[in-house]
């Protein structure tokens, strides 16, 4: 049997479809469909500008054609999925096609990129080609999307990967499709139809003498199981004398696995080893130890030291912020605090402006003086707890401000429509507290909900925040409907001109449960003549001085085969310590766990990101019976926001779930609502496995959720005393250290040692089980609340409480309680 190599990249995008049908006897059309869409030139998204396709026929026949766009994408984006292409190549009525390959051209870099589409192919009869070997050269070459040297390494044998990840750069030899690969191919060549694949691998050539029978590849499945799997040929790829390819023969029993890990073997050198997909995508043993991507680098690299900063604002960034915020309140009349932030939340400057209001008061609905309506704080924390939110609230997939926030965290979403649940992040300004233990730097308020907070964009890039506090009362907008534009608003807009978020990826371009999100309620910022730095009336408060974005908290990391990010305080990943004895989970444990979860976030339809079709983008955790953390992940590009509310998460679905909750939470002052609870039928007792979605579900001000005029759930303060600022356990657990950590002091956020950062009330979260005892829980925060269930989800898989006690097999006030919800069509 003769293989050849056919052209492919790492994923431009993922043709799901190409279908050809013969229009008249002079011409074909060919209607190619991608799963996403494309993108072009790197991390940011470029125009199409034009594409071509080539169409290979049964006699060998090749013809390069136009394609004419169906639908021009926006400008600075790309949203089309479909072309119609056409060839004026002679074709017989139902003579056979393919669709060999798309070159797609992106402007404004005008970077050619090969993309290889599978088509349904009816009776075709083609031979294999040295054209294809020619095409992966000059791919290669081009290191478009891989990064690779020019001559030969002599180093040890390396299996190529993508360049964000473990998996294997592979295809079927034969359809060129992509993984999962299945055991058996539809298309026959040969004495059968097993499925070959092709791997790519550098520092390997074979010896004089040698055959393919010389090199040993083998594969490792989640069960430990090994295969050995036949070589069938090795060959060089043209014009890269560095790059070899092999063609494998998969194995007797390689139905449905999942991912496994393989690797090659040649006189006694054995490579790295890559995923790949056989059956299915994901699951699978864990990365090797210390594995990273092999992207062709001649060495391998090493975890970067955190040097890397938060987003790339300079001092001169920040002062052209300030003075444009500070001339726009000077044309306003008004005077204000002004505050800008990087990426993480580090604060890089607060401007007091003369006559500024030096605090500020949190009032919203409720009753004064109860929870925290009516404590007045300083005026600079308030505009850095602003600044910080837009911050971390926002990515390359979505920018949100504290419009947005406060949005989607009150009673009923949208606000002021009865009849409907709470907010999708209802309790979310209650994490990244000052007093948290995870989130460093952290916000004084925690995230804010109060309108003049904007995201800070450079190039499209989310790169931090700027916040304005200035008429006295921090709150959140109850009339959406109104379109008011605070002058706080309406500041923060003028200061973030020449900064701002792409307009596709802002709030109001992403819908949630079919409600567009709001952004900003001014359309046209202030545009003054603006004061320079020195001029401005005010001065820089000297606590937060000025300076550039500040050094990352996070280092680059691989977790099942999916790069994304870690804090070295809880990475490398270690062992639960409770319960004590075997069922405690061990640091496999936990990187399975966490692994399968970033594997299911790859695959998962985002709900809060554009373009359409993204995955999403989330931070998983994992903590023990106790609370204590084992491991926290953050996909690249997930939003900040969610590397606290993860771990909040994971620790209250542990912490519900657990047998001592009850008498926890009566040592902490708050035995009024486990009697609530008792009262309903519930004991904290161990006895019920509770996710967040439950927990949040009993701590709504109404029980069940929306449902006007009945009585607030067990854990919620009760409704004429509710707000935002007040609502319930939630509050009551850290009210007192909470402003302890305002004033100052270094607290913990509460006096259970199993929650020193509070706890969370909305979804994405699942209590751990081994054997059917406790032994922990994963969070999950980043994306919509039913895409972080499902993650949540995909990661407890082997580890799921038993069925007989989950919450949803217990009703209170005769209302079954939920346990997870996950989306429509979920999966790319």
């Amino acid at each position: 049997m003769q293989h050849a190599t056919w052209c492919f990249t790492e994923p431009l995008a993922v043709a799901t479809r190409c279908d050809t049908q013969a229009l008249r006897t002079h011409s074909i059309s060919a209607l190619i469909t991608f799963a996403e869409p494309l993108r072009c030139g790197g991390q940011r998204e470029l125009n199409l500008a034009s594409a071509r396709y080539r169409m290979r026929f049964r006699k060998a026949r090749v013809s390069h054609n136009e394609c004419s766009i169906r639908s021009l994408p926006a400008s600075g984006s790309v949203v089309a999925r479909s072309w119609m292409c056409k060839t004026r190549q002679y074709l017989q009525r139902r003579e056979s096609t393919e669709c060999a390959g798309f070159v797609i051209h992106c402007a404004p870099a005008f970077t050619n990129v090969v993309r290889r589409i599978s088509a349904m192919v009816v009776g075709l009869n083609f031979r294999f080609s040295t054209v294809f070997l020619l095409c992966v050269s000059a791919l290669f070459a081009s290191a478009a999307l891989i990064h690779f040297p020019a001559s030969a390494q002599t180093s040890g044998i390396i299996l190529i990967s993508h360049e964000d990840s473990t998996r294997a750069i592979s295809f079927d030899s034969v359809t060129q499709q992509r993984e999962p690969f299945s055991m058996t191919t539809p298309v026959r060549f040969g004495s059968d139809s097993r499925t070959r694949i092709m791997l790519f691998a550098m520092n390997l050539s074979l010896q004089d003498g040698d055959t393919a029978d010389s090199i040993t590849i083998d594969a490792e499945d989640s069960a430990q199981r090994v295969y050995q799997l036949p070589v069938e040929y090795v060959g060089g790829v043209p014009d890269q004398p560095w790059a070899t390819s092999l063609v494998i023969r998969l194995s007797d029993g390689m139905d449905d696995l999942g991912d496994v890990l393989m690797r090659v073997t040649y006189r006694g050198t054995s490579s790295n080893r890559v995923r790949v997909g056989i059956g299915h995508v994901g699951g699978g043993p864990p990365d090797d130890e210390g594995a990273v991507p092999t992207p062709g680098s001649p060495v391998t690299p090493s975890p970067p030291a955190p040097t890397a900063t938060a987003g790339n604002l300079t001092t001169s960034d920040v002062q052209t912020i300030i003075s444009q915020a500070v001339s726009a309140a000077v044309s306003l009349n008004r005077a204000v605090t002004v505050a800008v932030t990087d990426r993480e939340a580090n604060v890089l400057g607060v401007f007091v402006m003369t006559g500024a209001p030096a605090t500020t008061t949190i009032r919203s609905v409720g009753t004064a003086g109860r929870g925290l309506e009516g404590t007045v704080v300083p005026a600079a924390l308030a505009a850095i707890s602003k600044a910080g939110t837009g911050s971390l609230f926002s990515t390359t997939g979505n920018a949100f401000t504290t419009r947005t926030a406060g949005f989607i965290i009150q009673e009923h979403f949208p606000p002021g429509i009865d009849f409907r649940s709470g907010g999708p992040l209802y309790g979310v300004q209650f994490s990244s507290l000052p007093c948290s233990d995870i989130k460093r730097p952290s916000l004084p308020l925690g995230l804010s909900g109060d309108p003049g907070g904007l995201p800070i964009y450079k190039d499209g890039i989310a790169v931090g925040g700027v916040g304005i506090e200035g008429d006295g009362s921090y709150t959140v907008d109850r009339d959406p409907s109104d379109f008011d534009q605070p002058a706080e608003e309406l500041i923060a807009a003028s200061a973030a001109r020449g900064f701002e978020a792409p307009p596709l990826i802002r709030a109001d371009n992403i819908l949630v449960d079919g409600i567009r999100l709001p952004y900003s309620n001014v359309a046209n910022a202030p545009a003054p003549t603006t004061i320079p730095f020195g001029s401005l009336p005010g001065a820089i408060l000297g606590a937060f001085p000025l300076r550039s974005a500040q050094t990352s908290a996070f280092v680059a990391a691989v977790v099942g085969g999916v790069s994304g990010e870690v804090d070295t305080r809880f990475f490398p990943f270690v062992a639960g310590t409770t319960p004590a004895g075997p069922n405690a989970l061990s640091v496999a444990d936990v990187q399975t766990i966490i692994a399968h979860a970033a594997q299911q976030a790859n695959i998962t339809r985002a709900a809060i990101r554009q373009p359409l079709g993204s995955n999403a983008r989330v931070t998983m955790a994992v903590v023990d019976r106790e609370g204590n953390v084992l491991g926290v992940f953050r996909q690249l590009d997930a939003p900040v926001f969610g590397f606290d509310v993860a771990v909040q998460k994971a620790r209250t679905a542990a912490f519900y779930s657990n047998a001592n909750a009850g008498t926890l939470l009566r040592s902490a002052g708050q035995g009024a609502y486990v009697d609530r609870a008792a009262a309903d039928g519930l004991k904290l007792d161990g006895s019920v496995a509770f996710t967040d979605r439950a927990g949040g579900f009993l701590h709504r001000p109404f029980f069940p959720d929306g449902i006007n005029d009945t009585a607030a759930g067990p854990f919620s303060t009760p409704l004429g005393e509710w707000s935002p600022f007040n609502d319930g356990l939630q509050l009551d657990l850290i009210k007192t250290n909470l402003l302890a950590a305002i004033g100052g002091a270094s607290v913990p956020c509460t006096s259970i040692p199993n929650l020193p950062n509070g706890i969370q009330i909305f979804p994405g979260s699942i209590p751990l089980y081994k054997n059917g005892v406790l032994v922990g829980a994963i969070g999950i925060s980043g994306d919509g609340v039913d895409q972080d269930d499902l993650i949540s989800a995909g990661g407890g898989n082997g580890y799921a409480p038993p069925t007989a006690i989950r919450s949803d097999q217990i009703f209170v006030r005769g209302v079954r309680l939920p346990f997870l919800k996950f989306p429509r069509s979920p999966d790319l």
